[in-house]
């Protein structure tokens, strides 16, 4: 079974004050994910993308002008 990273969904933690920024950088990079905020008081989101994706994904998210925590083990 592969991980939720490799077919291109990440849960992230970043403060809640980035959701906004973070939901505006992945729209200028269309078709890349989809951003949903999972629990917007404690600043976790999910990114929807797809296996072809996710190395972009990965690529942008590191290149993140905020601080990001990938959450590996998240379960909704």
């Amino acid at each position: 079974m592969q991980d939720k990273a490799s077919d291109g969904i990440v849960y992230l933690h970043l403060s809640k004050e980035y959701i906004a920024d973070l939901t505006r950088i992945m729209e200028g990079y269309e078709h890349i994910a989809m951003v949903t905020t999972i629990d917007s008081k404690n600043g976790i989101v999910k990114l929807i993308g797809t296996p072809d994706t996710s190395a972009d994904l990965n690529i942008i998210i590191e290149s993140l002008p905020f601080t990001t925590i990938r959450l590996a083990n998240f379960e909704e």
